[in-house]
């Protein structure tokens, strides 16, 4: 019986392989650029053959390797399609949505979509960037995603942007939290705050507080009563609902960008896809009808 490549291994080459670095491979597979290294001359060791030619300032294959990345590509590749095909069989459903929405939108709502389709395996993946359609993935939610042929898009309610604080942090500072420190975030940095106090004629002596990595961290810090932070609409609902935020009756200015759940178009009949859209949908009427002034006129579905 035939012996079976080192599976961890063939990943490695694999990776880099496509990527001509093994420091590259090492950051996408999350191991260390020796550990890559290693993999590499297991498998050369295994296969007794050289697959590399190391050069700085990176490596490129050698005919033995190009002829054996195009056969362990493809079959990864099939591997990944089929498992996808079997997941989606039973019953698994992956969404992946920027970090900020899968923390503030979905996660604390999940609960009632898990009582709605309890036969439906969710994985929920938060992105920090902007998450792709692939194989592995069913739904991507992010903000500016265009049309395209082939794209099934739902574009959700447009959203207006004002300051939140926790209940206590208000009733503390009262009027004077705009003399505070002022939270930051990708979404509600300076140059937000500078723009929303003018928009309305104020012309305050600002003080920054920390600048956060996502506008998640912001709203969390806010929450916990830690400052004011910028708040978009559909980022803050589910925290206003709960009372883990408060908005003062401040004015509000309306947000550009809007954020687009996709999947291929195909997919998107699919039993899974239509019950996790529709629960989408009733979701957004329900911060629509409780919060209407929070959302611009055309903000409908």
């Amino acid at each position: 019986m035939l012996d079976t490549p080192p599976l961890n291994a063939l990943a490695a080459f694999e990776a880099a392989a496509r990527l001509c670095s093994f420091t590259r491979a090492g950051e996408e597979l999350c191991v260390t650029q020796a550990a890559i290294s290693q993999h590499i001359r297991h498998l050369e060791e295994y296969l007794g053959v050289p697959l590399f030619i190391r050069r700085a300032p990176g490596v490129r294959l050698t005919p033995d390797g190009e002829r054996y990345y195009r056969t362990v590509s493809a079959a990864l590749e099939s591997l990944r399609l089929e498992s996808a095909r079997i997941r989606r069989g039973a019953g698994q459903l992956v969404v992946v949505a920027e970090a900020s929405f899968a923390n503030r939108w979905l996660a604390p709502r999940l609960s009632r979509f898990c009582e709605r389709a309890a036969d439906i395996d969710l994985r929920i993946a938060p992105h920090p960037g902007l998450p792709e359609l692939g194989p592995e993935v069913d739904i991507v939610i992010r903000r500016d995603m265009p049309a395209s042929p082939g794209l099934y898009r739902l574009v959700l309610p447009g959203e207006r942007q004002f300051p939140v604080f926790s209940p206590a942090y208000l009733r503390q500072r009262g009027q004077d939290w705009k003399n505070d420190r002022l939270l930051r975030s990708p979404e509600g940095g300076e140059e937000a705050w500078e723009r929303w106090f003018s928009h309305f004629g104020e012309r305050p002596s600002l003080s920054f507080g920390p600048m956060f990595q996502f506008t998640y961290m912001a709203l969390a810090a806010a929450a916990e009563g830690r400052g004011a932070a910028l708040g978009s609409s559909l980022l803050v609902a589910e925290d206003l609902r709960a009372g883990r935020l408060t908005a003062p009756d401040a004015p509000s200015t309306e947000v550009k960008r809007r954020y687009v759940a996709a999947c291929p178009v195909e997919a998107a009949h699919s039993s899974r896809l239509k019950a996790f859209f529709g629960w989408m949908r009733d979701e957004l009427e329900r911060d629509r009808a409780e919060f209407p002034g929070m959302f611009p006129e055309d903000a409908a579905l």
